[in-house]
């Protein structure tokens, strides 16, 4: 009589193989996040040695990485940084940079609390930020992608002059197609003054929300012309050549209800071109300069203008002759040049 066979085992590899995967690529993500957050801790201290090296200095009281599994968090409490001689310097209370650990060219910082930025010429201005202000910086290889700001509630000392902000947002981008050129939008939904303008009390002291849309041709080499300092850009714009462009500007100011474009071009020292202007609720703003007694012949030349060519949708065109800004044959003002 022929006996049973054996039964065979049953390997268990296929039951431990999941298992032993995932503690593989959990071991290999953690040994990668580890390296690559070492990397950026590297980056950091070159930077601050170079910063040293220069004559401009970086501290903070602690500085920590985390955010493992998924992202990297380099936070710096009470952090300061001092120009080198004939710089600007800055002090806050944190700053924390934020990168997905599967993007490395995209960056959000936030910088909540109070902020002291010491110009170059020793005036020192402040900024109070709540917990919703950020920023977010991506690259590629060519460069700066996109610069991106928010805020919710914002306060700020700048010039001896108080300002309250309220849902600020700016953004700024090289234009894909032509790299020299940046293009602008900046809104905010309430911004208060502590003090009316003296020339035009009758504007108060808050604004609604308003807009700015617009480009700056040649940007980027009128930047590395200044030296990289943005109060140099105009100047450098005007020696080099430029153009400026506004899309849309939407001002809500008191009785003011602004829009405007304009289309400037700069060049050898002077800025030539034309704005176009329009007012709503022109009686508002006409019996507003009335009472407080800013109607003078200058600025009924300019309302009386201004007010008809409003109509209906209209603009009127303010043209910019070198340097000087045109209501008909009546100047209305200058724009910054670089000749006399």
């Amino acid at each position: 009589m022929a006996s049973a066979s054996t039964p065979k085992k049953r390997s268990r590899l296929g039951l431990f193989l999941p298992f032993v995967l995932l503690l593989l690529a959990i071991g290999g993500w953690s040994a990668w996040w580890h390296l690559a957050s070492s990397r950026i801790d590297q980056a950091v201290d070159e930077w601050i040695a170079e910063q040293e090296a220069r004559g401009a200095a970086f501290t903070y009281a602690s500085r920590e990485m985390g955010g493992y599994p998924f992202r990297f968090e380099l936070t710096f409490d009470t952090p300061a940084y001092s120009g080198a001689p004939g710089e600007a310097s800055w002090e806050g209370d944190k700053v924390q940079f934020a990168m997905q650990a599967w993007n490395l060219t995209h960056m959000i910082g936030r910088m909540p609390g109070h902020h002291v930025i010491t110009g170059a010429d020793g005036i020192r201005n402040s900024i109070d930020f709540d917990g919703k202000a950020a920023f977010s910086l991506s690259w590629n290889k060519a460069g700066l992608n996109r610069l991106g700001f928010q805020s919710g509630e914002a306060q700020a000392l700048l010039g001896g002059q108080l300002y309250d902000l309220t849902n600020l947002s700016m953004n700024f981008a090289p234009r894909p197609e032509s790299p020299d050129d940046l293009m602008v939008a900046i809104q905010w939904e309430k911004l208060s003054l502590d003090a009316a303008p003296a020339a035009a009390p009758y504007l108060g002291t808050e604004l609604g929300p308003s807009r700015l849309i617009g480009e700056v041709r040649g940007f980027f080499p009128a930047y590395e012309a200044a030296g990289r300092q943005v109060s140099g850009v105009w100047p450098a714009l005007l020696d080099d050549g430029g153009e400026v462009e506004v899309a849309q500007l939407l001002l809500d100011w008191g009785p003011l209800d602004l829009g405007a474009q304009a289309n400037l071009t700069l060049a050898n020292g002077r800025s030539n071109g034309a704005f176009k202007v329009r007012i709503e609720n022109a009686d508002d703003l006409k019996q507003a300069m009335i009472d407080s007694g800013h109607w003078s012949q200058q600025e009924q030349i300019v309302f009386g203008t201004l007010a008809p060519a409003s109509r209906d949708g209209g603009f009127l065109t303010l043209p910019v002759i070198d340097d000087t800004v045109f209501v008909g044959p009546v100047p209305l003002g200058k724009l910054p040049g670089n000749r006399s």
